[in-house]
């Protein structure tokens, strides 16, 4: 994915999030920290929401992209999301997504193996109950537009390039 700033300046936060969206698996999660800032934000806001309207919390935590956690932290943060960062926080404290993936890739299973998350992991029940709760307070179910808090974000540092 190649973005110069003359680019970027062509673009609104909606267009921009729209290409990125179509463009971003054209690279490695890890090459995103390359890009600057902004541009790191939406890709890893963009790959959560993917991640989540596919699998759910609990996949993320199990796959790959739960690596980045503090990336989308952090990018909800940099919006001005505090309350999804803080709830996608909690879930990482009570379930941290490397000890989670590493108990997944220590099993004898592959990575497209199906599996029940319960058979792999050692979560209690109320902890499993706890982060469900926490899931359905994410934009995702509470009905909160965290997407314009991502398009202004975005308007606003295209603005200023």
């Amino acid at each position: 994915m190649k973005l110069s700033n003359a680019d970027i300046k062509r673009f609104s936060g909606v267009q921009l999030c729209n290409k990125l969206s179509i463009e971003m698996w054209d690279s490695d999660r890890s090459e995103w920290t390359e890009f600057t800032d902004f541009i790191q934000t939406a890709l890893f806001l963009i790959d959560f929401d993917t991640e989540m309207n596919m699998e759910g919390i609990f996949s993320f935590l199990e796959n790959s992209v739960g690596h980045y956690a503090p990336n989308i932290i952090k990018a909800f943060r940099d919006i001005g999301d505090d309350k999804d960062a803080d709830i996608l926080s909690e879930i990482c404290r009570l379930a941290p997504p490397e000890l989670i993936r590493g108990e997944f890739l220590n099993g004898d299973y592959s990575e497209y193996d199906i599996s029940a998350f319960d058979d792999i992991h050692e979560l209690s029940d109320e902890v499993s109950e706890k982060i469900e709760i926490l899931e359905s307070q994410l934009y995702l179910n509470s009905g909160f537009d965290m997407w314009q808090l991502l398009y202004d974000y975005l308007d606003k540092r295209i603005s200023e390039l």
